[in-house]
């Protein structure tokens, strides 16, 4: 019992007092004391603690105090309405919650590792996936991963659209487009990027592909929307 009262929220004191007036019913504070084992100070201070939980009242007889414990069943009533307090608030507990949870998620990577556990995430969403940035960079800096990822990427059957650099390695990659499940476009100018960018459901990635190598994984719907409309922009005007 003792254990279930402290789970209830009563300290060892509180127990000790409660359960004493239990078996003795309307009692003077001496007795109480006696009954649970406590010094008659440290009783009163119970005593009041109970009693403003609702499980003590007191009546005046012959001019002296008499204690009283409520039934038990008074622990069920206190719980019930502890519970109506909290959905009463629910709401705005929810609401707090909301707010924060939607908060921008922010991951880093380092190293090639660390690039390898960003693409590999590309691939857990199986949404479509926006590229554009450095096709050369990537082929250099992952080697044999990247071929591996363009095939795990088509038996997901996850469709990609990329925009990058037109040289001698991305045209060898236009080539295998149908059978990759790629569109690719080309920018109009030639610009060496040092970075990917990757747009995949509510989630962005940037790729630092020169000297340090670093990744980034933003997830927030509204950043993810507005990198998509860019690449679109950028889809508008770039070039087969």
């Amino acid at each position: 019992m003792e254990e279930e009262l402290r789970d209830f929220g009563l300290t060892d004191l509180e127990i000790k007092v409660y359960l004493a007036m239990l078996k003795l019913g309307k009692a003077l504070v001496q007795d109480i004391s006696k009954k649970a084992g406590t010094y008659r100070t440290y009783t009163y201070d119970v005593l009041k603690s109970l009693k403003e939980k609702g499980l003590v009242s007191y009546v005046i007889k012959s001019g002296k105090q008499y204690f009283e414990v409520a039934k038990p069943e008074k622990l069920l009533n206190i719980l019930r309405e502890k519970e109506e307090k909290i959905n009463s608030i629910l709401p705005n507990l929810k609401a707090i919650y909301k707010s924060s949870s939607e908060k921008p998620k922010v991951e880093f990577y380092e190293g090639k590792e660390g690039l390898k556990t960003i693409l590999d995430d590309l691939l857990r969403i199986k949404k479509e996936i926006l590229v554009y940035g450095s096709t050369n960079k990537q082929l250099q800096l992952l080697e044999f991963y990247f071929p591996n990822f363009i095939r795990r990427r088509v038996k997901e059957k996850i469709k990609t659209k990329v925009i990058t650099e037109r040289s001698k390695e991305s045209s060898e990659v236009y080539k295998r487009n149908k059978r990759e499940l790629r569109e690719m476009k080309f920018f109009p100018e030639k610009i060496d990027f040092p970075t990917a960018i990757n747009i995949y459901g509510n989630k962005i990635a940037i790729l630092s592909l020169g000297e340090n190598i670093t990744g980034i994984i933003i997830e927030d719907k509204q950043i993810a929307d507005t990198q998509r409309g860019v690449f679109n922009l950028l889809w508008g005007i770039a070039r087969k």
